[in-house]
């Protein structure tokens, strides 16, 4: 009796990885409007990291090409697809780290001058002593009214006086918390140093742009192949 072995087609056919996980990452990551949501909008963020984020774009757009073609490459079989999907994976991985650490790198040191820029601007002035106690003590005896931050935030907004006095006196000193204290000062600097502002904002959006790149590296490795059938290549006989 002849009988004939029908080979089971695949779930999903994008993908090496057969679960809804790994075929849905590889069909948006094919498109430009995926890369884009897993990696940000090069033109949307700092110019200086542009490059680095479309770096990792076209790594993801030719890591994932490439699957593609390993799904239809018929010289080899399950475990070799595997075997190359996971080379694959570790260099895409590589690319979205290394761009990763970059967005890092320029998130802090924009932080870092824009802080530093504010409290040159905001520096005490020793020709303004008086003056700044006399705002100090105004402040401080505002801040236990009802109405007093409100008033404190309008003063700080028309004075660029009362905003140094509030951004580089301790909070205690003025009596304001030190939630509202912070949020006063950042206000300041909008207010009265909109470069240091811009470059503050700048880093925050890029600290929160940097998680996403570890969960793309995450999703890569998780879709892109199974280890298990990878190592199996192992076991390879060579003669």
């Amino acid at each position: 009796m002849n009988q004939t072995t029908n080979a089971v087609a695949p779930a999903f056919t994008n993908s090496l990885v057969q679960t809804p996980q790994a075929s849905g990452f590889l069909e948006l990551a094919a498109t430009e409007t995926g890369r884009r949501a897993f990696l940000g909008d090069p033109e949307k963020f700092d110019s200086d990291v542009g490059p680095d984020i479309l770096n990792a774009q076209i790594a993801l757009r030719d890591g994932v090409e490439t699957i593609a073609r390993l799904l239809k490459d018929e010289t080899r079989n399950e475990v070799q697809r595997h075997e190359v999907a996971g080379v694959v994976a570790a260099r895409t991985v590589e690319a979205l780290e290394k761009s990763k650490a970059a967005i890092e790198r320029r998130a802090e040191l924009l932080y870092s001058d824009g802080v530093a820029q504010a409290e040159r601007e905001f520096s005490p002035r020793a020709s303004h002593a008086a003056l700044e106690s006399e705002i100090r003590t105004y402040i401080r005896e505002l801040a236990n009214k009802a109405d007093g931050p409100s008033k404190i935030r309008a003063a700080m907004l028309e004075s660029k006086d009362v905003a140094a006095v509030i951004y580089h006196s301790p909070g205690f000193l003025v009596g304001i918390n030190p939630e509202t204290h912070s949020k006063l000062r950042f206000e300041a600097t909008e207010r009265w140093v909109p470069d240091a502002y811009k470059r503050m904002t700048g880093s925050i959006a890029l600290s929160e742009l940097a998680p996403k790149f570890a969960k793309a590296a995450n999703s890569v490795r998780n879709s892109f192949y199974n280890p298990t059938l990878a190592a199996k290549a192992s076991t390879r006989v060579q003669f």
